[in-house]
């Protein structure tokens, strides 16, 4: 349904739009609709109307949709609409109507159907909107499931700092009161050669002197299922995690294979385990959809439990498809001082031969403040 006819298009809407004078670039306005309102005509398309009320100002207006779409735009008088283009994961069955005039609008297949300004899918589609446009921002994004009765009116160039391209350089925290471990990013703690291989069985440690199992005692709880192990190369203690059921911190001996239990986990869901040989303490941070419960582990018994939300880790949510799966763990690297350094990184894609998306933090143990320290994005 969409050809090459640009020409055409851009030619009627300036007919129409009146003799508003033209600025640099157009603003950038984003509409996305999953499903059309039905009309009382059983034959014609679900629609969505759509009124833009910009006086003065050029726009272009993105249209996503879930297919079978009628989108019926209106303007108001010395609005100019340049562009329209239309996409969404159904690139056929929709129409496009500019002030009752069948309009054909210009084809950018792949553009994501997003429901909110957060998560994977929206940054592409901020990323690729703004390159192509080679502006720095979208001025507004409104979406809904389903098209309201009334017109969607597009009035106003919105202020929300996530529709920038670059919005995470505003994020940045502050550093220069951070623990020198943390304040750099790189205060990462001494990673062993030895490599710790864990399963229902035991552990298998393999390192400089060579390969040796420790098996499970049966004094101490089952292993139900492992999750993460480290090794501390001062002591060589291994350091086991599991999840599922009660779950339990292990340590085993690789002087005499003994297993003992360090703490039991209550049921609380793990994913990653950090050792510091500063305080020798044990960090956590939380499975699935809970990456930011963080428990600390003292040596004296003393246990710091918080939970910080997906959402404020700035960029976090930039690393998956946040509302429809779980995202990267947080992975502890450093405690200093109550400061804890975490990272995350988006999932490889073998396809491409870019650095997947990362991200550090700091968080303050003691009030959950989190501060943005550097981003990798592709």
């Amino acid at each position: 349904m969409f050809h090459a006819v640009k020409t055409l298009f851009f030619c009627t809407a300036l007919a129409l739009a009146g003799h508003a004078q033209a600025q640099d670039g157009p603003e950038l306005h984003v509409v996305a609709v999953g499903k059309g309102r039905q009309t009382d005509d059983f034959y014609a398309l679900p629609e969505t109307r759509i009124m833009v009320d910009r006086p003065g100002q050029s726009v272009a207006l993105v249209l996503i949709d879930g297919g079978e779409m009628q989108w019926r735009i209106d303007m108001t008088e010395g609005t100019r609409v340049l562009d329209v283009i239309r996409s969404g994961p159904d690139p056929e069955n929709s129409a496009i109507m500019l002030a009752d005039i069948p309009m054909t609008g210009i084809d950018v297949p792949g553009l994501p159907l997003v429901r909110n300004p957060v998560g994977q899918d929206f940054r592409k589609l901020v990323k690729t909107l703004t390159e192509r446009y080679a502006t720095d921002r979208l001025h507004s994004f409104q979406a809904a499931r389903l098209a309201p009765a009334a017109q969607i009116v597009v009035d106003q160039v919105q202020s929300d700092p996530a529709l920038a391209h670059e919005y995470l350089a505003q994020a940045l925290g502050r550093k220069d009161d951070l623990p020198p471990g943390i304040r750099d990013g790189s205060g990462m703690q001494p990673v062993s050669s030895a490599t710790v291989t864990f399963d229902t069985k035991g552990v298998r440690l393999t390192d400089a002197t060579g390969t040796r199992d420790f098996p499970v005692t049966p004094d101490v709880p089952r292993v139900l299922l492992p999750v993460a192990s480290t090794h501390d190369p001062a002591t060589g203690t291994i350091y086991a995690m599991t999840y599922g059921g009660e779950g339990y911190i292990y340590t085993i001996d690789t002087k005499d294979g003994a297993w003992r239990v360090v703490t039991s986990l209550e049921e609380y869901d793990a994913r990653t385990l950090l050792f510091d040989p500063t305080t020798r303490a044990l960090v956590t941070t939380g499975a699935f959809s809970r990456p930011g419960e963080i428990k600390v582990f003292a040596p004296d018994g003393e246990t710091t439990s918080l939970f910080v939300p997906t959402t404020a880790f700035p960029g976090l949510t930039d690393l998956f498809d946040y509302g429809n799966e779980h995202g990267p763990p947080l992975v502890p690297r450093r405690l200093e001082d109550g400061w804890l350094l975490l990272d995350a990184e988006a999932p490889h894609d073998d396809r491409s031969n870019t650095a997947p998306a990362r991200r550090s933090y700091a968080l303050d143990i003691d009030t959950g403040d989190v501060r943005l320290l550097s981003y990798r994005n592709p």
